[in-house]
Protein backbone atom coordinates (compact mmCIF):
# COMPACT_ATOMS: atom_id res chain seq x y z
CA UNK A 1 0.00 0.00 0.00
CA UNK A 2 2.92 2.32 -0.49
CA UNK A 3 1.72 5.56 -2.01
CA UNK A 4 -1.94 4.89 -1.24
CA UNK A 5 -3.92 6.30 1.63
CA UNK A 6 -7.20 5.44 3.27
CA UNK A 7 -9.90 7.77 1.99
CA UNK A 8 -12.84 6.19 3.75
CA UNK A 9 -13.34 3.38 6.19
CA UNK A 10 -16.71 1.73 6.76
CA UNK A 11 -18.19 -1.77 6.88
CA UNK A 12 -18.74 -3.25 3.42
CA UNK A 13 -21.00 -6.13 2.50
CA UNK A 14 -19.95 -8.88 0.12
CA UNK A 15 -22.07 -7.23 -2.59
CA UNK A 16 -20.16 -3.96 -2.17
CA UNK A 17 -16.81 -5.77 -2.12
CA UNK A 18 -17.79 -7.53 -5.35
CA UNK A 19 -18.66 -4.20 -7.00
CA UNK A 20 -15.55 -2.39 -5.73
CA UNK A 21 -13.12 -5.08 -6.82
CA UNK A 22 -14.85 -5.59 -10.18
CA UNK A 23 -14.41 -1.86 -10.84
CA UNK A 24 -10.78 -1.96 -9.74
CA UNK A 25 -10.17 -4.97 -12.00
CA UNK A 26 -11.24 -2.85 -14.99
CA UNK A 27 -8.63 -0.23 -14.08
CA UNK A 28 -5.67 -2.45 -13.22
CA UNK A 29 -4.70 -6.00 -12.45
CA UNK A 30 -5.76 -7.23 -9.03
CA UNK A 31 -3.31 -8.61 -6.52
CA UNK A 32 -3.57 -12.29 -5.63
CA UNK A 33 -5.46 -11.50 -2.42
CA UNK A 34 -7.84 -9.11 -4.15
CA UNK A 35 -8.56 -11.70 -6.84
CA UNK A 36 -9.35 -14.35 -4.21
CA UNK A 37 -11.57 -11.88 -2.38
CA UNK A 38 -13.42 -11.02 -5.59
CA UNK A 39 -14.06 -14.70 -6.33
CA UNK A 40 -15.31 -15.25 -2.77
CA UNK A 41 -17.58 -12.20 -2.89
CA UNK A 42 -19.07 -13.26 -6.24
CA UNK A 43 -19.71 -16.76 -4.94
CA UNK A 44 -21.35 -15.80 -1.64
CA UNK A 45 -23.10 -12.48 -2.26
CA UNK A 46 -26.74 -13.46 -2.35
CA UNK A 47 -28.59 -10.47 -3.79
CA UNK A 48 -28.96 -8.58 -7.03
CA UNK A 49 -28.17 -4.85 -7.06
CA UNK A 50 -31.83 -3.85 -6.81
CA UNK A 51 -32.59 -6.24 -3.95
CA UNK A 52 -29.41 -5.18 -2.16
CA UNK A 53 -30.38 -1.50 -2.25
CA UNK A 54 -33.89 -2.32 -1.07
CA UNK A 55 -32.79 -4.48 1.87
CA UNK A 56 -30.28 -1.84 2.97
CA UNK A 57 -33.10 0.71 2.95
CA UNK A 58 -35.42 -1.68 4.82
CA UNK A 59 -32.85 -2.58 7.49
CA UNK A 60 -31.76 1.04 7.88
CA UNK A 61 -35.30 1.88 8.92
CA UNK A 62 -35.07 -0.55 11.85
CA UNK A 63 -34.26 1.40 14.99
CA UNK A 64 -31.04 0.43 16.76
CA UNK A 65 -29.21 -1.17 13.83
CA UNK A 66 -25.75 0.20 13.15
CA UNK A 67 -24.15 -0.07 9.70
CA UNK A 68 -21.89 -2.86 10.96
CA UNK A 69 -24.90 -4.98 11.94
CA UNK A 70 -26.74 -4.26 8.71
CA UNK A 71 -23.75 -5.52 6.72
CA UNK A 72 -23.48 -8.69 8.81
CA UNK A 73 -27.20 -9.38 8.50
CA UNK A 74 -27.16 -8.90 4.72
CA UNK A 75 -24.12 -11.14 4.25
CA UNK A 76 -25.56 -13.97 6.34
CA UNK A 77 -29.31 -13.46 5.72
CA UNK A 78 -30.46 -15.24 8.89
CA UNK A 79 -33.59 -17.33 8.43
CA UNK A 80 -34.28 -18.02 12.10
CA UNK A 81 -33.88 -16.42 15.52
CA UNK A 82 -30.98 -18.66 16.60
CA UNK A 83 -28.76 -17.53 13.74
CA UNK A 84 -29.77 -13.91 14.26
CA UNK A 85 -28.90 -14.21 17.97
CA UNK A 86 -25.41 -15.41 17.01
CA UNK A 87 -24.93 -12.38 14.78
CA UNK A 88 -26.20 -10.05 17.49
CA UNK A 89 -24.28 -11.77 20.27
CA UNK A 90 -22.68 -8.59 21.66
CA UNK A 91 -25.62 -6.31 20.87
CA UNK A 92 -28.77 -5.88 22.90
CA UNK A 93 -31.88 -5.61 20.78
CA UNK A 94 -35.47 -6.20 21.79
CA UNK A 95 -37.39 -9.25 20.61
CA UNK A 96 -39.60 -6.93 18.58
CA UNK A 97 -36.60 -5.56 16.67
CA UNK A 98 -35.30 -9.09 16.10
CA UNK A 99 -38.70 -10.14 14.78
CA UNK A 100 -38.68 -7.14 12.44
CA UNK A 101 -35.21 -8.08 11.13
CA UNK A 102 -36.27 -11.68 10.51
CA UNK A 103 -39.39 -10.54 8.64
CA UNK A 104 -37.26 -8.38 6.36
CA UNK A 105 -34.63 -11.04 5.68
CA UNK A 106 -37.20 -13.78 5.14
CA UNK A 107 -38.70 -11.75 2.28
CA UNK A 108 -35.33 -11.68 0.54
CA UNK A 109 -34.32 -15.26 1.31
CA UNK A 110 -37.51 -16.65 -0.24
CA UNK A 111 -37.30 -14.21 -3.16
CA UNK A 112 -33.73 -15.24 -4.05
CA UNK A 113 -34.48 -18.99 -4.20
Amino acid sequence: MIGEKVLEQRPASLKEVDELLAERKKEKELTYEQDLTLKYAKKFSKLTDAKYKKIVKDLSSVEGLADELIVKIIDIMPADKNILDLILEKHTLTDEVKKQILEITSNYVTASK
